[in-house]
């Protein structure tokens, strides 16, 4: 992994959020860093939806904008702690991804949905409360779940910018697993993406210390769970 990666401030806007994934891409790509599998993903569906905001797609655009860079910031936050050796401070999940990423352990399907996992499993439900997106409310449900078309509308070009970028470090088996990734990641988005509503619905409700702590358990160890099983990926392939 990289030392010395630059890891870009805090996100205020949606372009803030889409020049810092093109920055962090540059730099993992230059050194065939497998964490820029999962940003190479994260920085096509950024893209598509600010253009789905400035275009006025959704219900609430502004909403959605807080949405994006809020998101954006949690996997900031985590990528510099990882930077600064904060170990600690990065969710299980995060830990998880950054690992198999950093050891090599993993092949590249199972780094790209590491990655994935914890963004959506772990980050999701805080960005939509942190964004101030009403769970409640059927506009804003309309907005989210609309979201889910992104992704179905950029695996081709995700696919496409990963052979180009780790095609040439990809063994047989990892090659194998990059064609199941299209349909794997389609399986999977929207009903990850509707627990990660759910769980931010559960946040929404919980009125004590206590109630939000045990959320931010169930949180933290259903995206553990989910890395655990991709993590698995590989022992079931080579049985």
């Amino acid at each position: 992994m990289i030392e010395s990666l630059a890891v870009p401030p805090p996100f205020e806007s949606v372009d803030d959020v889409a020049a810092g994934l093109a920055a962090l891409d540059r730099q993992f790509r230059a050194a065939r860093d497998l964490r820029g599998l999962f940003v190479t993903a994260y920085m096509a569906t950024t893209h598509t939806i600010g253009q789905w905001i400035d275009r006025g797609v959704f219900l609430d655009n502004q909403a959605m904008a807080r949405y994006v860079v809020a998101f954006g910031n949690e996997y900031r936050r985590a990528l510099a702690d990882c930077v600064a050796g904060e170990r600690d401070r990065i969710p299980v999940a995060w830990q998880q991804s950054f690992d198999a990423c950093g050891e090599r352990s993993g092949s590249v399907f199972q780094c790209l949905m590491l990655g994935v996992n914890a963004h959506i499993k772990r980050d999701l439900p805080y960005a939509v409360i942190e964004a101030g997106v009403d769970v409640s409310c059927t506009r804003s449900s309309r907005d989210y779940f609309l979201i889910d078309d992104v992704m179905g509308l950029n695996i081709p070009l995700v696919r496409q910018r990963i052979a180009d970028a780790y095609g040439a470090d990809l063994s047989l088996t990892q090659r194998w697993f990059g064609r199941l990734a299209e349909a794997g990641m389609a399986r999977g988005f929207r009903r990850t993406r509707r627990h990660a509503w759910e769980f931010a619905q559960l946040l929404a409700r919980a009125d004590t210390e206590s109630s939000r702590a045990q959320v931010d358990r169930m949180i933290e160890e259903h995206a553990a769970i989910e890395g655990q099983k991709i993590l698995g990926f590989k022992d079931a392939a080579a049985a």
